[in-house]
């Protein structure tokens, strides 16, 4: 198991807690969806890290992932301006993106 594959898995770790608790934070069923599914494409990059033949692709993944919460964490902040409740869980997600945007350059430079 390289250092890759070993932040990976503590991003994918991280993005489940993160989200978990941006979600029970707004009940939102889309942070709920996209929880699971970075935590698991996560999870799946941190496999094909550990494939030697397979490490092309390992760093795309986590790249989308950290688009797909910049997006809906910018999203939520923009509408925090009017419900100051929802500037916690756009920390939270905006956190998670920066968090798998560290980990595709990690997988980047395996």
């Amino acid at each position: 198991m390289n250092y890759a594959s070993l932040v990976l898995i503590i991003v994918s770790l991280c993005t489940l807690g993160l989200g978990f608790q941006a979600w029970r934070l707004t009940s939102s069923r889309s942070i709920f969806l996209n929880t699971l599914v970075g935590s698991g494409g996560l999870l799946f990059a941190a496999y094909l890290c550990s494939v030697p033949a397979r490490g092309d692709a390992a760093y795309v993944i986590p790249f989308l992932v950290a688009m797909l919460f910049a997006g809906g964490g910018l999203g939520v902040l923009w509408r925090s301006r009017k419900e100051s409740t929802l500037r916690l869980p756009s920390t939270l997600l905006l956190a998670v993106a920066l968090a798998s945007l560290y980990a595709s350059i990690a997988a980047y430079s395996a």
